[in-house]
């Protein structure tokens, strides 16, 4: 299986993170974070910090799967600004692979033109900057290879997509009822 990256930028939302990472390494998704500063020490929002695997300056994306951004303000603000970063989303995107963007992040994907006729959700302060998207303020939206989040709330819902889309709904479900997200 390739490797799925999840960028964090100074000032990312946290518990979008940690949900993510926790969940997708529970699935036995081969997921690897990526520090955008010059540390592999990376503050959020909250001012929790977290110990990325590797360093954006020096990661590769041979074997990527999949790349997917949390959102936070700030966060989602330092990843737009870097256009190396961005050139290489656009790149990831363009030869079919997965990306996924929760919160504030999904912007970046609209000013990418990425999610051009697709619903996408973010969070509602942010459905105008969802360029050629049909906003539909749900939890989770998956189309094609793009997956969107509306926030922290629908963090799991977001994770559990990711794990169905790359494992499938068997894996999602066992790890959903590992979770007692569903009962049975």
């Amino acid at each position: 299986m390739k490797t799925s990256y999840l960028f964090l930028a100074k000032g990312f939302e946290e518990i979008e993170a940690i949900a993510i990472i926790d969940i997708l390494r529970r699935a036995k998704i081969d997921l690897k974070t990526v520090s955008m500063t010059e540390d592999k020490i990376v503050s959020g929002e909250h001012d929790i910090t977290l110990m990325a695997d590797e360093l954006y300056t020096k990661a590769k994306w041979d074997d990527s799967d999949f790349f997917i951004l949390p959102g936070g303000v700030d966060g989602t603000k330092n990843l737009f600004l870097n256009d190396s970063f961005k050139m290489d989303l656009l790149e990831h995107y363009n030869q079919g692979r997965y990306v996924g963007a929760i919160g504030e992040a999904p912007a970046i994907l609209g000013e990418l033109n990425i999610l051009n006729e697709k619903n996408a959700t973010a969070l509602p302060a942010y459905m105008n900057f969802l360029q050629g998207a049909t906003y539909t303020g749900l939890p989770i939206e998956i189309q094609d290879n793009v997956i969107t989040g509306r926030g922290v709330a629908d963090s799991i819902k977001f994770a559990i997509g990711i794990v169905s889309i790359l494992k499938g709904k068997d894996i999602a479900d066992k790890v959903s009822k590992d979770m007692l997200l569903i009962m049975g």
